[in-house]
């Protein structure tokens, strides 16, 4: 991602979700959540991928409620869930030991 940056190669919405996976992936949704908040910045918009990466993330590091949190700011948005958002949502509720708020 540095390299693209020095070369002048701007990302685009695919390297952003790659790299919002990636630390989805890492357990490490503090570097997600800084990712989704840099591609806003330079003017990207997030999609259902996005955000379903970001759930996911605050679902591995057993964060239901911000999981949650990015839920509510995509719908706001305007971005309509599909069945990855959603199996993400349930995920975090699992995980965190609270099947109750998935329903």
């Amino acid at each position: 991602f540095q390299l693209m940056q020095q070369q002048a190669i701007r990302p685009n919405g695919f390297t952003y979700n790659t790299l919002i996976n990636a630390f989805a992936q890492a357990k490490q949704p503090d570097k997600a959540n800084e990712m989704f908040q840099l591609m806003q910045q330079q003017g990207i918009r997030p999609d259902e991928v996005t955000y379903s990466s970001l759930i996911n993330a605050f679902a591995q590091a057993k964060q239901p409620d911000k999981a949650n949190e990015m839920f509510q700011l995509m719908q706001q948005q305007g971005i309509r869930p599909d069945e990855v958002t959603y199996n993400a949502l349930i995920n975090a509720f699992a995980q965190a030991k609270q099947p109750d708020k998935a329903n």
